[in-house]
């Protein structure tokens, strides 16, 4: 026998063993398609209760190598009190699904592994033809997505870069968007388990009016939720944002920069866990007169973390803040921070719309809050201002949080030390934005004028003092645990009913 002889009948041999897998994949994908979408419709309904997502097939139409499938994704919202008409379709095109071990689109786009099938789409003219014409006459979005014989689903979409004007969407009314080119990435196994997702998005540019000017670049946003899908690992980043206005009251802009965001949150019982920063946040504010002054606020570092207690849907939690530096036209201001934490404070306070479903808890269970504000602290260069507060107060339910008797206090800690000398020379500041240093005069002045209205308002208070330790300034200190009798004010004892008596 020839060798080309043999050659063509093991050719021959392997592609009809290909058309054969690639028939018995199209039965597989064809057997388990209904299956596989009433799963995935399932756990969308499952992970949220908002909305109800329905996802249909038609026109069936299967190949040796591939099938066509035309896809209808819709939505409703649960609650009938929403305005609109409904069911909306947010996909509504076919797809060709390649089958499998080796589909050929898979393999041109570098993909070697085996796969079960190879979904190719890209968005029709008859789908949008506002967004065909918008992407050059071509696909505005396109993509694959790929599902393992291990049933591991990955979705890889892309879309074009559009600019668009009112004349082309009417939606947008007198305004001009700009979007860049855009991918999205999907991935999990066909029961809901390690999903993830990626967003990445160059610049966004909208401009309504010529007076509204807002974009933003290098957006990327990844998330992970985790087994129960109601919590989610996330990772948020944004390059920059700007924003520009320009009306009859004002004229200006607003500018971020690097903006990071990264933690946990459950969107249920609203538990979060993040840490944020931003490199610099500057704002600029024109008018007719002579200052025109920025503000640059430089280096903000925020951590956050809420978590719900169910058994009386309180939330306890924390909130630090940093911020390196505060500059006003030429002034720098000082830094900044603070911390608080919090326990028993009513879900309510965070969702106004919140309303219990459970019958094992009743607004008229009674709780206790405690609010710490562990430190409040601005620097200058002059000194610092500190600000301290512990409260807690017991026997207080979600329908009615008002103090309605003192003797529901445990405990109130308070403490303040403002100095004239850093009032005075952070007015002094404000007030000469821009020149580089404030004089002794210029602070001397300001000085005078905070002592003379501290001493005005609040000399017949027993709650404040103006001096401490030979240092001028207004001071605080406040002492009371429950079971005494009398509040330590300022070293002095007063009889709690004329303190309280005076809130």
């Amino acid at each position: 026998m020839k060798k080309s002889t043999l050659t063509i009948g093991i050719i021959a041999v392997l592609g009809m063993a290909y058309a054969g897998t690639s028939w018995y994949s199209g039965n597989m994908i064809e057997e388990h398609i209904d299956d596989q979408l009433a799963l995935i419709t399932n756990k969308v309904n499952l992970s949220q209760d908002l909305f109800t997502f329905s996802v249909t097939k038609n026109h069936y139409d299967k190949g040796i190598f591939s099938t066509k499938v035309h896809l209808t994704v819709t939505v409703s919202p649960r609650e009938s009190t929403i305005q609109g008409s409904y069911p909306k379709n947010l996909f509504d095109d076919d797809v060709t699904i390649h089958h499998g071990p080796f589909p050929i689109a898979a393999l041109a786009k570098g993909t070697f592994s085996p796969q079960l099938a190879w979904l190719q789409y890209e968005m029709s003219q008859q789908a949008n033809p506002t967004l065909w014409k918008l992407a050059g006459n071509r696909p505005f979005i396109s993509g694959h997505t790929s599902v393992s014989y291990d049933e591991y689903i990955t979705v890889k979409l892309a879309s074009k870069a559009i600019k668009a004007s009112q004349n082309e969407i009417p939606t947008i009314h007198d305004s001009i968007l700009d979007i860049s080119n855009g991918s999205y990435t999907f991935s999990s196994y066909t029961d809901g388990s390690d999903i993830k997702a990626e967003i990445k998005l160059d610049k966004l540019v909208f401009l309504s009016d010529d007076t509204h000017h807002f974009n933003f670049d290098d957006f990327k946003l990844s998330l992970k939720p985790l087994t129960t899908t109601e919590d989610i690992d996330y990772e948020f980043n944004i390059g920059n944002i700007n924003y520009s206005f320009d009306s009859y009251l004002s004229k200006g802009n607003f500018n971020i920069d690097n903006l990071k965001s990264k933690g946990r949150a459950n969107y249920k019982n609203r538990n979060i866990d993040e840490q944020s920063s931003i490199d610099k946040i500057t704002l600029n504010f024109k008018s007719s007169t002579p200052k025109n002054e920025s503000v640059i606020i430089d280096k903000i570092v925020m951590s956050q973390k809420n978590i719900l207690n169910d058994s009386n849907n309180t939330i306890e939690g924390s909130l630090v803040s940093r911020i390196g530096s505060i500059i006003y036209g030429q002034q720098n201001l000082g830094s900044g921070s603070f911390d608080i934490d919090f326990k028993g404070v009513g879900r309510q306070f965070f969702d106004p719309h919140f309303e219990t479903t459970d019958p094992d808890i009743s607004e008229s269970d009674k709780h206790n809050i405690e609010f710490s504000l562990n430190r409040l602290n601005w620097h200058n260069a002059s000194g610092d201002i500190n600000v301290n507060l512990l409260f807690n107060i017991s026997e207080i339910n979600s329908s009615n949080t008002d103090v309605e008797n003192y003797d529901k206090i445990n405990t109130l800690k308070f403490n303040l030390e403002a100095p004239f000398d850093v009032l005075a020379s952070l007015s002094a500041q404000i007030q000469n934005p821009n020149t580089k240093q404030v004089t002794s005069e210029q602070i001397a002045k300001e000085s005078a004028v905070i002592k003379n209205n501290a001493k005005m308002f609040f000399s017949r208070s027993p709650f404040f003092i103006f001096n401490k330790d030979q240092t001028e300034g207004i001071y605080s200190n406040v002492e009371y645990t429950k079971g005494n009798q009398s509040v330590k004010v300022n070293g002095q004892l007063l009889d709690k009913k004329d303190f309280f008596g005076n809130f």
